[in-house]
């Protein structure tokens, strides 16, 4: 693991200086502006550069505020009052600026983790047989497309019902069929790369869509010096949230000859291809209302990681859920109406890197039962 670090950086950008004069009738006098302060702070454990690449690393945190102004030269505006430089100053009455976006809560975090963890690890079945044979013993067969149109005589009534025949029944069927098929026919090359990810470090990325969002408005700007102002302009501001997920697993796969070892090297094969074995995700997946349930929380999710990481061994060597929000800001005017266009730019930005543990997120080295203490030993991760 890195050493914990706190970061702060503060300087200032595009002073303005010259002379200037409250009238044509009196004398100038100097002015100098320092410019605008911009900042960065993080805190956090620094990763490990190792094996031609950074690894390793706790939580980290970063806030950036960055302001990058153009200055305009002036000489003998307006009225001759101003001899030097300005730049734009405060913003005028009137502006609203779009939120930043906000950085999820650990919770918030901690379940899309999970979410992108059940998504990506390397032992997912190629096929669920042990739900598909549930729900068909549960359910049985669907009934015939038009079924309920030709038995029933209200229309409406029938309509809906032959719609959730066809969304819930037949076509969950079909799916699984043809991904029975497919598992079938492509066993080998399954099997195949499921051997030689066995005992190795296997990198995955999960993202999220970005959330971004637009705005304009035209108004004017202050100067610096307060003598006249910028106009003929206006403010464009973008926002984006990104989130995404960087996980790197290690599962393990018996090499050995010996019976008890080629048997558990089977049993290790039939669950990646098909599935069949009985875990608590199979259960929530049979319940009638797991899947209301799963539109509003990621339950499923939460349990079928419980059900994966720890079985052939399956552990979280690394892993990070990452969050960048941003916002950007263009302001620009021409100095009283005239002159070269100005630029503004205010750069606002937030960085989360939350860490994995060995068995998902959100977990303690003291929370984890004896077995998965027992796995990490084995695999030399005693100590995260």
């Amino acid at each position: 693991m890195g050493q914990t670090r706190r970061k702060t950086n503060s300087y200032r950008v595009a002073p303005v200086s010259g002379s200037r004069r409250s009238s044509k009738f009196v004398a100038y006098s100097p002015y100098s502006d320092p410019g605008v302060a911009c900042s960065e702070t993080s805190l956090g454990e620094v990763h490990n550069f190792t094996h031609g690449h950074w690894d390793g690393g706790g939580a980290w945190f970063l806030n950036r505020n960055v302001t990058t102004l153009l200055p305009e030269s002036v000489v003998g505006s307006p009225a001759a009052l101003i001899l030097g430089d300005v730049r734009m100053g405060s913003n005028l009455t009137g502006v609203v600026q779009p939120a930043l976006p906000s950085q999820p809560s650990d919770s918030q975090a901690y379940a899309l983790g999970a979410t992108g963890i059940a998504r990506t690890e390397p032992t997912n079945p190629a096929f669920d047989m042990s739900v598909t044979l549930g729900e068909l013993m549960r359910e049985g067969i669907p009934n015939a497309p038009g079924h309920s149109v030709m038995e029933r005589t209200k229309l409406a009534k029938s309509a809906g019902g032959e719609y959730l025949n066809v969304e819930f029944g037949w076509l969950p069927l079909v799916r699984s069929v043809k991904d029975f098929a497919t598992t079938v026919n492509n066993h080998d090359e399954i099997i195949r790369k499921y051997q030689e990810g066995a005992n190795r470090v296997i990198k995955r990325r999960y993202e999220w869509e970005p959330v971004t969002a637009f705005d304009y408005q035209a108004t004017g700007f202050g100067a610096v010096p307060a003598n006249g102002s910028f106009s003929g302009g206006g403010r464009y501001t973008s926002t984006l949230k990104k989130t995404w997920l960087e996980v790197e697993y290690q599962y393990y796969l018996p090499t050995g000859g010996s019976t008890n070892d080629k048997i558990r090297r089977f049993g290790s094969y039939a669950r990646k291809l098909y599935g069949v074995r009985l875990t608590p995700e199979v259960l929530w997946n049979l319940a009638p209302w797991s899947w209301a349930a799963d539109w509003v929380a990621n339950t499923g999710d939460v349990i079928h990681n419980i059900s994966a990481i720890g079985t052939d061994g399956l552990v979280i060597r690394n892993g990070y859920i990452m969050c960048h929000t941003q916002r950007i800001t263009i302001d620009h005017g021409r100095y009283n109406g005239a002159g070269p266009v100005c630029y503004r730019t205010v750069v606002e930005e937030s960085k989360t890197r939350r860490p994995a543990t060995p068995f998902g997120f959100g977990l303690s080295y003291d929370g984890l039962s004896v077995k998965q203490k027992a796995i990490l030993v084995a695999l030399g991760m005693s100590k995260w």
